[in-house]
């Protein structure tokens, strides 16, 4: 033993002996306490111990998604044995297409009781809530989510349900990560680094990608590209992708066939799929989200249950998937076809249709699954579909159908995501095809770029925006868009009602700093502002007798609500010549405060400094 680990080890058995002496509090404040001096002297903050953290988040992680992968193939090997085969209905296999619909239904009910009476609180949105607890809670999820969305998923992805198991891996891996991080005390910065070390190695591991899994860690929920928490996210993608293709083996996750860019005039073809996949992206996020609150609707309407509402989901998914059974969540088969140029017109014009209506039903009525499959299966169908026409009548300058289902897959998931480069590069991984990667990135881009313009939410962005979360490149789209203006506007300020002399205002005037009076009825009502330019009309012009605050307030005034945002303020500030401006409460009108424009400008870049410290660099080169 050095000696350094031995000082170590006697400075904490000191700390710890001095404490149970004078200390007088519980036990668990006294474990709490000594647990914290503990990690204070391993001080696991600096860089090359943090990477070992970033190891055991990958390892941890890389483990969780076998288990994951391997649960869902046992439950749906066992309840679905055959289904795909089934065929036209005989005597034989009547009662069980009967009983097909059953299965999704009782996974939700699973799902719906284990929420209600284990979680007790309702499903948040996967990955929305994993970018906002990046954007408003320091990175912070709550330490045993990992534990619930692992059971729900596998449970409901297992049974049949429409969703995809990707994402929730991902969700499982940034809970992980989080965890990791409350437990060892870091800061707001290195608990989001490992947060996203969570999620590439989640997302690395069940798709064999780590580039891609890196990729979709600081694009689509970091937003962050400094070398201080790129270098832990690919540590820990790498620790992940090892562990699983030590176990589940080194395989590409689809099939495909050798695949090259037949022509240059090919390139125009695959600018059409680009567009229809990203009109496709956007008709798939509306049909979700509008599935989604007819549910609800249909919850409160007939008071059905919470813990009901995924089993109601759950076997109209069902009745939905008996009759193309590639629309269950667990099977890639239509994908592998289409990819083969081998799956029937009928298959891919139903999945491409009815894979958003199933994935709603089962994730909106309160189940659990990801949207990267079911975006993924219905790009692979459009793809196959469009490829086969364009084939047919241009043989000699097109590739085989194959190819188009593999640049449709990237790009209507990349149209949905809105993030090209993730997909490309996770495309690139999962196939193995080189060849592919220059009209994935004209598709992918044309799509993400059509899928803007035709809707401007992704599946994330849509849940936050309602929530008031404001988001662009994964994390919030600006620092200030998630601080509010009451955390930081002044409550003591100069403030006249509205009957009030004006004589006492001069006075006011000439015995203070302030420059801007602000006046209210006696109620608290805001009515506007006297300000430099009607002080020096009535010092210029005297003041007449009897005259109030109301004859000479101005009345017009740009406020800022109790609701707004710093990132408002500061548009309002550049755009204006305002230098304060008042916070009024929304509903009732009344001034709750005012916000100054020096220190709104200044609480911004000290902010700013702040997110630049804890990752290394200056504030200027983050992306936020």
């Amino acid at each position: 033993m050095n000696n350094h680990l031995r000082r170590r080890i006697a400075v904490l058995s000191y700390l710890i002996l001095r404490k149970s002496r004078y200390f007088k509090g519980t036990s668990q404040e006294f474990v709490r306490m000594t647990w914290a001096s503990f990690l204070a002297q391993l001080n696991l903050n600096q860089d090359i111990p943090f990477l070992l953290v970033a190891v055991f988040v990958g390892l941890v992680t890389g483990l969780v998604a076998i288990l994951f992968h391997d649960a869902i193939k046992i439950i749906s090997s066992y309840l679905f044995y055959g289904t795909t085969a089934l065929g036209l209905p005989t005597v034989n296999n009547y009662l069980r297409i009967l009983l097909l619909p059953l299965i999704p239904a009782l996974g939700g009910l699973i799902v719906g009781l284990y929420n209600a009476f284990v979680v007790k609180a309702k499903p948040e949105h996967g990955l929305p809530s994993v970018i906002k607890a990046v954007a408003q809670k320091n990175g912070k999820i709550p330490i045993r989510n990992w534990i619930h969305k692992t059971i729900t998923s596998v449970v409901s992805i297992g049974t049949g349900g429409g969703g995809g198991r990707e994402a929730p891996i991902a969700q499982v891996g940034a809970s992980i990560g989080s965890t990791v991080a409350q437990l060892l005390n870091f800061s707001p910065g290195r608990t989001r680094t490992l947060l996203g070390c969570g999620t590439a190695a989640g997302l690395a591991a069940v798709f064999n990608a780590p580039i891609g899994g890196v990729m979709f860690a600081v694009e689509v929920i970091l937003g962050d590209f400094s070398v201080r928490t790129f270098s832990p996210i690919v540590v820990a993608a790498v620790v992940g992708t090892v562990l699983s293709r030590s176990y589940l083996g080194n395989y590409p996750t689809f099939l495909v066939t050798k695949y090259s860019l037949v022509s240059n005039t090919e390139l125009a073809f695959y600018f059409i799929l680009g567009v229809l996949a990203g009109l496709s992206a956007a008709l798939f996020i509306r049909t979700f989200y509008a599935i989604e609150a007819q549910l609800k609707k249909i919850e409160q309407r007939f008071r059905i249950p919470a813990w009901a509402m995924p089993a109601f989901g759950g076997f109209l998914c069902g009745l939905v998937s008996m009759w193309v059974p590639e629309l269950y969540g667990f099977s890639y088969e239509a994908i592998n076809k289409a990819l083969m140029g081998k799956e029937t017109w009928t298959n891919m014009f139903a999945i491409y249709l009815l894979k958003p209506v199933v994935a709603a039903l089962t994730v909106g009525s309160g189940g659990s699954g990801g949207m990267f499959a079911p975006s993924m299966k219905m790009g692979a169908m459009l793809g196959g579909m469009f490829g086969k026409v364009v084939n047919d009548f241009c043989p000699t300058i097109t590739a085989a159908s194959g190819a188009y289902a593999l640049v449709g897959m990237g790009a209507v998931t990349a149209g949905i995501m809105r993030a090209p480069l993730t997909v490309i590069l996770i495309l690139f991984e999962v196939t193995g095809q080189y060849e592919i990667v220059l009209p994935i990135m004209f598709a992918a881009v044309t799509s993400a770029l059509v899928a803007r313009m035709a809707y401007p939410y992704t599946m994330e962005t849509y849940v936050l925006e309602k929530e008031n979360v404001r988001v662009g490149f994964g994390i919030a789209l600006t620092i200030a868009g998630n601080i509010s203006v009451l955390d930081i506007m002044q409550r003591k300020f100069a403030r006249f009602f509205n009957t009030t002399e004006v004589e006492a205002i001069i006075d006011a005037f000439h015995n203070t700093r302030d420059s801007h009076f602000f006046v209210t009825t006696p109620d608290g009502v805001f009515i506007g502002i006297i300000g430099l330019d009607e002080m020096s009309l009535v010092l210029k012009e005297g003041a007449f007798p009897a005259m109030i605050a109301d004859d000479l307030v101005k009345k017009n005034v740009t406020m800022l609500y109790d609701t707004s945002k710093l990132d408002e303020a500061l548009k309002i500030f550049e755009i204006s010549e305002y230098s304060t401006l008042p916070v009024v409460e929304h509903n009732t009108g009344k001034l709750l405060g005012i916000l100054k424009q020096d220190e709104a400008f200044s609480y911004y870049r000290k902010q700013m400094n702040l997110i630049g410290e804890e990752s290394g660099e200056p504030a200027s080169r983050k992306t936020v």
